[in-house]
């Protein structure tokens, strides 16, 4: 396979919003899980700089060759179940895609639980790595059809799947939970706005958030250094507190009281180099590539990718690709988790029961066992 391309990608989150090869080894343990699928612990190694991914990979009991995906997580370190806020929807959708027919491979990104590897210099570029190393690692099993591998990546991991995508023509398919259209720095900001407007902010806040976002993203673009680029970033931020006036600056202060040492962690975050990845990246770039069937999925009540302004974007690009084997959905009362909820806003996904919505489950089961 040829080397991936050097366009970088990332996604993450901020002020209130987003605050936001082939060496293989099957490890120890491997048994029945309630008679319906098989379970097994693996590593995998990412032959470009070595990392371990250490893994957990569900397979049908019943004897045959199986289709298989590779679950690709959002920002942030996750586990192989993708935990976070109380929740493992990757576990959950793991065992239900199993339980219906389609093996599936989910690990610890570097750096989290068993994995291994650099965090610090790590890429978007870098996690797809990994993520296509596990790829390599499915094409090694004896019971799945190396013709019928496709890709599951949420948020982040939906970015490091049109990578992928549009760079290996092997690759079955791609599913994308929560993926942008739009480029990151544009959809943040967006994003940012509309989370501020739900939590029922003043008008003069969200437009001077929108203000401090528009200030950062040409910095972070430009940025190369990760200490100069820290420097600078804190230093748009101290500017841009000393201009606040009226409601805003009251705010701003009652935060700072909460929260000290908040921007400066801002600032040092959006520094780094998975940040520097990502203020860059432009979906249609990869979209405009990817022939192979896509699904893709965003919640009307998703704040971190809108929407209203992603969907579109998505389905215009992969048209003018010639792709005609895709569809992209907007789920009514879906949030950025695939959880069925009331506002979409972060402050909400612990206080839901469920980890993954079942409608939602069963919608990408149906397809894939459709497709293949």
């Amino acid at each position: 396979m040829e080397k991936l391309s050097k366009n970088q990608t990332g996604l993450k989150c901020v002020f209130y919003i987003l605050v936001l090869v082939l060496t293989v080894t099957i490890t120890a343990c491997s048994g029945l899980t309630g008679n319906s699928f098989i379970e097994e612990e693996v590593t995998f190694t990412n032959p470009t700089d070595g990392a371990i991914l250490a893994g957990t990979f569900t397979k049908p009991s019943e004897k045959g060759i199986f289709p298989a995906v590779i679950l690709i997580s959002g920002s942030g370190l996750q586990d192989r179940d993708e935990f976070v806020y109380g929740h493992k929807p990757f576990k959950v959708l793991a065992e239900h895609l199993t339980k219906n027919g389609i093996a599936v491979l989910r690990f610890d990104d570097r750096g989290a639980g068993k994995s291994t590897g650099d965090v610090w210099n790590a890429t978007i570029e870098v996690f797809a790595g990994d993520a296509l190393a596990g790829i390599n690692y499915l094409k090694t099993c004896k019971d799945i059809n190396p013709y019928r591998i496709g890709i599951i990546g949420h948020s982040q991991g939906a970015m490091e799947g049109m990578m992928l995508a549009s760079e290996y023509n092997d690759i079955a398919f791609l599913i994308m939970l929560g993926g942008p259209g739009i480029p990151w720095a544009e959809n943040l900001v967006k994003a940012n706005a509309e989370n501020l407007r739900r939590q029922g902010k003043s008008k003069e806040s969200i437009d001077a958030g929108t203000q401090l976002l528009e200030k950062m993203i040409p910095v972070m673009q430009a940025g190369k250094d990760y200490e100069i680029t820290k420097t600078k970033l804190y230093e748009v931020i101290s500017e841009w507190k000393q201009l606040l006036t009226g409601l805003t600056k009251t705010e701003i202060e009652e935060f700072d009281k909460s929260n000290p040492g908040f921007w400066k962690t801002m600032a040092s975050d959006y520094a780094t180099p998975i940040y520097m990845s990502a203020v860059n990246f432009n979906p249609s770039e990869y979209l405009e590539k990817i022939q192979c069937p896509v699904l893709s999925i965003i919640g009307d009540k998703d704040v971190h990718v809108l929407s209203s302004i992603n969907n579109p974007a998505i389905k215009n690009t992969l048209e003018q690709a010639g792709n005609n084997n895709a569809i992209i959905l907007e789920i009514k009362n879906i949030n950025h988790l695939m959880q069925k909820c009331e506002t979409g806003l972060i402050s909400e996904y612990t206080e839901i029961e469920e980890s993954f919505n079942q409608e939602v489950l069963e919608l990408i089961t149906t397809w894939i066992n459709e497709l293949l």
